[in-house]
């Protein structure tokens, strides 16, 4: 169904999209406080101040409408490959990095709730959220494999080392990094974190 149709094949107008907004504004809210198994069409539909049909006229399921979400968070994503492609010569790769890293922890203090849904749900295999996982990512790992890749190039990291692979497991570092920040705050500064995640990430893909 196109993005313009609601689930009845109708043009969704301006008040429509209104309605649709409040039920993935609503969602959003209550993954806040509630596991996504908790959560009940009705749920969002009273938090949304709609009856319980006004959410079927838009989505089909709960996990349907969080897929949405998990679209939207994808494209706040889009502009972190920026800090890998920037001129990283002499001091500045440090702090395009730690740039890097500070953005994924505001990215994730914005959608968090709805990346922990995406991360389970395509770790269980759902194809959609393993989709919108990878469409979120894919231009931080070709960015990054590039610099890996050039590295490996010049003699900084071993043969053996995979620049693909590499990539993903850099980038799903800093997202763990981003997802348990605030229990690791317990017991570190913010700042200690954030640099301390800064030279790890350096040292993946400079290798120096």
């Amino acid at each position: 169904m196109p993005d313009n149709k609601n689930k009845l094949g109708h043009t969704i107008g301006n008040r429509g999209a209104r309605t649709r907004r409040a039920i993935l504004d609503a969602l959003r809210g209550l993954l806040n406080y509630h596991h996504l198994g908790e959560i009940r069409p009705a749920d969002v539909a009273q938090a949304a101040e709609v009856s319980a049909p006004t959410f079927y006229t838009y989505f089909k399921t709960v996990e349907e409408a969080v897929l949405v979400l998990c679209e939207e968070a994808a494209e706040d994503f889009q502009g972190l490959a920026k800090h890998i492609h920037a001129d990283w010569s002499g001091e500045r790769a440090f702090e395009c990095v730690r740039t890097y890293v500070r953005e994924v922890l505001a990215l994730w203090d914005d959608h968090g709730p709805v990346l922990r849904v995406e991360h389970m749900l395509a770790d269980k295999g759902e194809p959609g959220f393993a989709e919108t996982r990878i469409k979120r990512l894919r231009r931080l790992h070709l960015a990054l494999e590039r610099r890996i890749a050039q590295a490996r190039a010049n003699g900084l990291h071993p043969v053996g080392l995979n620049p693909r692979l590499t990539s993903y497991e850099t980038a799903n570092l800093v997202e763990s990094v981003a997802a348990g920040f605030k229990l690791m705050r317990r017991a570190d500064t913010a700042e200690a974190i954030i640099d301390t995640t800064t030279h790890i990430v350096l040292k993946l893909t400079t290798g120096r």
